[in-house]
């Protein structure tokens, strides 16, 4: 069974505070924009968030008038404040670790849509599994993960001797295994977070290489029809200026695939 920091409660407050209503300055700005216009549209549809965290992307989704839409996240406390923010009744919780199978029934969904959460797990199989048998015949999964050439950037700077503060026990390009991303009060974009939450917060990452993604959802039975590696947008580095550094290389890549 998959063990997630989220499924603490202090952590998942401190999540649910940072994400905000409208999601971190990443996905705002740059992934939820570019992901929603691969799958174009959403209307008359039935959408599964997995690992939807606190739930912010729901009344996003709503606004397309969609004919269902399912937040399925392993934390109670995600769950918990995803329920605050939407009480539409076309809204339905699922509380399940995505690396089990589903409790869900075949072909009853149009779009599952994940948002940088396959990078937390170790076991990518059973997940992409699970999406292809829920999907309906000509359904689209949408999933952004953390570029593995953003770790291989962060790995080159520790062996050049700057340790980095954001992940740590990162390896090679070829490393397959565990790291940790680390998360704390100290947030340029909001700085109350830091009088309310003083520790460090080791958030799980694991290392693999790109074609690990790619041929999974190929041995599945998907067609990837779009890999996409997001550059940083104007309103990102106006919002968050900090990004700027990464400017030279991808943070995340984004895979649309269809059944």
């Amino acid at each position: 069974m998959q063990k997630s920091i989220y499924q603490d409660a202090t952590f998942a407050n401190y999540w649910n505070e940072r994400a905000g209503d409208d999601g971190e300055a990443y996905k705002r700005y740059v992934l939820d924009p570019l992901m929603f216009n691969l799958v174009g549209n959403f209307t008359d549809r039935d959408i599964l968030e997995m690992g939807c965290g606190n739930g912010y992307l729901a009344a996003k989704f709503l606004e397309q008038s969609p004919q269902s839409v399912k937040l399925m996240d392993i934390s109670m406390h995600n769950l918990r404040h995803a329920a605050e923010k939407c009480r539409d009744t076309k809204v339905s919780f699922l509380l399940h670790d995505a690396t089990q199978p589903w409790p869900l029934d075949s072909a009853s969904v149009d779009v599952v849509y994940s948002n940088m959460m396959l990078n937390e797990v170790a076991d990518i199989q059973t997940p992409m599994q699970e999406v292809f048998r829920v999907l309906r015949p000509g359904g689209s999964f949408v999933f952004s993960v953390t570029h593995p050439a953003w770790d291989l950037f962060v790995y080159a700077q520790e062996k050049a001797g700057l340790p980095s503060k954001k992940i740590r026990n990162l390896g090679g390009y070829f490393r397959r295994g565990p790291a940790k991303f680390v998360m704390s009060g100290d947030s340029k974009n909001k700085p109350e977070l830091k009088g309310k939450y003083s520790q460090e917060f080791e958030v799980e990452h694991y290392q693999r290489p790109l074609s690990d993604y790619f041929n999974q959802l190929v041995t599945v039975g998907f067609s990837v029809k779009q890999l996409l590696e997001p550059e940083l947008t104007k309103e990102l580095l106006q919002n968050s200026p900090g990004f700027a550094v990464y400017a030279d290389n991808p943070i995340s890549i984004v895979f649309y695939c269809a059944k």
